[in-house]
């Protein structure tokens, strides 16, 4: 810049020396009009020129560097050079060039960096605009993943005679394609005429033709799937652990309360007394086996039970068989045992409905005492049972889902047709059976195999 100043401040003295020589010989009003035109003319065009100079050396200083001078150093050990902009407490604003040129903007947390460094480089890379100008492909080189830098130039001459020998070899390609045109169409149509003479191929022919080719890709179709049926056994069985038959077995217990369904006049006192006796806790077990999703079998039992007792009370002496009054007790307790079949139906992985339903027998038996005179009464009929409940999977998906939460109705039907009073004479028809009729509702806890956080060791 300097330079250029001293060249105009130069150039200005020496015309004005040229001026001050031509006023020797012109007239004073001519040569001060023609010095002051002059003067503002040369002005005028260095001005512009110092102007335009100027907006050159701004515009390369601006448009043809760079400052890519620091170096970021990622985890992975990735050097990346760039510009840091900005510097927060968690992260760096940088800008760098892309492998394309272009000048990108980028943000980096700091746990990715393990070292970074202000002006590491010496120099700025020259850019062209916001491009890198073609030729300058180390600084692309800088950005890569790698740190590895090659030395390019002694490849430089090699590459300018590869240049060369292909030159030649494309000239000597484009000849010799020439020649093979030439000789194509000759020998084409030689060919037509020969195809000319021959009679044409029938669909028929082409057919069967077609027909061939398709069988080979079958054939080879077929025996790559005897290869793969025969390489199939040859894979390893899935071992068994302890989630193996899961869902397989079901054995649980139960318990709630039943209600049964007889009907009793309660227009006396001793109404009352025996309606007290058919409500009652229920409790049960059951184990069943699931070879399928839905079917199941297997063993059921339950026990219904209810007692009372009164005093000062008008009843009827079963006994005896005659009115009496006084005190009374009973216990009764209505077992029943039976094969069960279960249909089981998934709602979802976790909530399931299973029917069961039973064919089995009754045991009946009633302990009590009239007056402080003890007895024991008992029977046993055949009978049915269903039910119908609802199984929630608990547990989860790591120990296992062991532990299964059951809500459950049943219905019971059966008939005591028979007593045996404990006299010695076996069982005693019944004028009147005693009805079994009962609804059951229960709360049961099931499991599908013995879960392991009941076990004593560890396997």
């Amino acid at each position: 810049m300097e330079k250029m100043f001293d060249f105009t401040r130069n150039f200005h003295l020496k015309v004005n020396k040229l001026l001050a020589t031509q006023l020797l010989w012109r007239s004073e009003p001519d040569l001060k009009e023609e010095i002051l035109s002059s003067k503002n003319h040369i002005f005028n065009t260095k001005l512009n020129k110092v102007i335009i100079v100027l907006f050159l050396v701004f515009g390369f200083s601006i448009t043809q560097s760079f400052g890519q001078r620091d170096q970021i150093t990622t985890q992975a050990g990735e050097k990346i050079r760039c510009r840091i902009l900005d510097e927060t407490p968690n992260r760096f604003v940088y800008a760098y060039l892309s492998p394309s040129g272009k000048v990108l903007r980028n943000e980096i947390f700091k746990n990715l960096v393990s070292d970074f460094k202000y002006n590491f480089y010496p120099s700025d890379i020259v850019t062209k605009g916001n491009k890198m100008p073609e030729g300058l492909g180390g600084a692309r080189e800088e950005n890569a993943t790698t740190t590895q830098r090659v030395d390019t130039r002694k490849s430089e001459p090699t590459k300018a005679k590869s240049e060369s020998k292909k030159n030649d070899k494309k000239a000597n390609d484009v000849a010799e394609s020439d020649e093979k045109a030439t000789a194509k169409e000759s020998s084409s149509k030689k060919e037509a005429e020969k195809v000319a003479d021959k009679p044409k191929a029938t669909d028929n022919d082409k057919k069967v033709v077609t027909k061939k080719e398709e069988t080979k890709p079958k054939k080879e179709e077929v025996i790559a799937k005897k290869e793969e049926k025969a390489v199939a056994p040859l894979a390893a069985p899935k071992a068994d652990n302890e989630f193996s038959n899961f869902l397989k077995w079901r054995v649980g217990a139960k318990g709630g309360f039943g209600n049964m369904l007889a009907k009793i006049p309660t227009t006396n006192a001793y109404g009352l007394y025996q309606e007290k006796l058919l409500r009652g806790f229920t409790w049960g077990a059951d184990v069943a086996y699931f070879p399928g999703d839905n079917i199941g079998f297997g063993l059921m039992f339950n026990n219904f039970q209810a007692n009372n007792k009164a005093e000062n009370i008008a009843f009827r002496n079963e006994i005896l068989n005659k009115p009496d009054s006084g005190s009374i007790s009973n216990k009764r307790s209505i077992k029943y045992v039976g094969p069960v079949f279960y249909y089981r139906k998934n709602i979802d992985f976790k909530t399931m409905v299973v029917l069961g339903v039973s064919p089995g027998v009754y045991f009946y038996k009633d302990k009590g005492s009239y007056n402080d005179a003890n007895y024991t009464f008992k029977g046993m009929d055949f009978g049915a049972s269903a039910t119908l409940g609802i199984d929630f999977l608990l547990g989860n998906d790591i120990t296992g889902r062991d532990i299964i939460l059951s809500l459950e109705a049943g219905y019971s039907y059966g008939k005591m047709r028979a007593l045996d009073f404990g006299a010695g004479g076996g069982a005693i028809n019944l004028a009147t059976p005693i009805d079994l009729s009962r609804l059951d509702f229960t709360v049961g806890l099931r499991f599908t195999r013995y879960p392991k956080y009941f076990r004593l060791t560890s396997y």
